[in-house]
């Protein structure tokens, strides 16, 4: 696949096959990922690579406590100011609509279902958990959210699919407690991945971005 196909193609996927990917993949698609940008050649990257049960009891973990237990990841995600927040909305709309659901009457409960399957990574049968050390200093992030972007785009060479998702680090205890994710270690987000269900509607619903004139400015050219 051509790189600018792959970049105007890939898309969040929210349905996933059972299948798990073999390590053998996982392993190839990670080394070539670990060539991805990083500023000063830091690689300020870690990763926890989730497969089988020990995603299952986290998935079971996430789900239980989503329903019940207030969110305290350890990066905050505090609510978004405008326009953000009205593109969120806008794009659960979409999804909604294209899904042929219709006006939701229990808003509580549409939430509640949204929050279930996102705390089962989609039904990924394979997860990457990305973890950086407490002590680097916010710009670190920067290299994890390419790397982040070189897995999801090198995915679609090997047939895979990806969601990077924030609400699976939550409750980031259930790395801890599963000795998954050391104590010294801030948890980024995550990674859901596997092969994608093509029949599932919510993976083909149009997308959208905003315009070059909304936040592209020009000086001097």
């Amino acid at each position: 696949m051509d790189l600018i196909e792959a970049i105007r193609t890939r898309r969040s996927i929210r349905s996933f096959l059972p299948n798990p990917v073999p390590k053998e993949v996982l392993t190839e698609l990670i080394d070539v990922s670990r060539w991805s940008p990083s500023g000063s050649n830091t690689q300020p990257w870690e990763f926890a690579v989730l497969g089988g049960k020990e995603l299952d009891e986290v998935k079971e973990y996430i789900v239980n406590h989503s329903k019940n237990t207030p969110a305290h990841p350890d990066i905050p995600y505090p609510p978004m100011p405008e326009p953000y927040r009205t593109r969120q909305k806008d794009l659960m709309q979409a999804m909604n609509a294209y899904q042929n659901v219709s006006e939701v009457t229990n808003l509580q409960e549409r939430r509640a279902t949204n929050r279930a399957s996102g705390g089962v990574f989609f039904g990924a049968p394979n997860a990457i958990i990305v973890y950086t050390d407490r002590e680097m200093c916010p710009r670190a992030f920067l290299g994890l959210g390419m790397i982040a972007q070189t897995i999801a785009l090198a995915s679609l060479h090997f047939g895979l699919a990806t969601c990077i998702m924030s609400m699976v680090t939550y409750w980031p205890e259930v790395y801890r407690e599963k000795k998954i994710v050391p104590d010294n270690k801030l948890i980024a987000f995550g990674i859901a991945i596997g092969y994608p269900d093509v029949e599932a509607r919510v993976n083909s619903f149009p997308r959208t971005r905003e315009s070059l004139d909304t936040f592209v400015h020009w000086y001097g050219i």
